[in-house]
């Protein structure tokens, strides 16, 4: 099957486009640092929903994150334009 090498999907890079696309326009510096983590899309999409309070707060109680998504979450919640918002 195309994609696939020794049982593993292939996934498609995350760009800058994507996490200015996912996250809005955050600064070059907190792009390159999300993109130095090397994200899944899934990772980046589920990091950027926590970011903008989708969902219930008991549903994300309820899926407390962690691992590289959390890790996309502190980089992204330090950037200045969200940075702002928690004043």
């Amino acid at each position: 099957m195309p994609g696939l090498k020794n049982g593993h999907v292939r996934t498609i890079p995350v760009s800058a486009g994507d996490v200015r696309h996912l996250a809005g326009p955050v600064g070059d510096a907190t792009v390159a640092a999300v993109l130095k983590t090397e994200p899944s899309m899934e990772d980046l999409e589920v990091a950027a929903s926590y970011l903008r309070g989708e969902g219930s707060a008991v549903d994300r109680m309820g899926h407390p994150i962690a691992g590289k998504v959390a890790q996309l979450y502190d980089i992204l919640s330090n950037d200045a334009l969200y940075a702002d918002e928690e004043e």
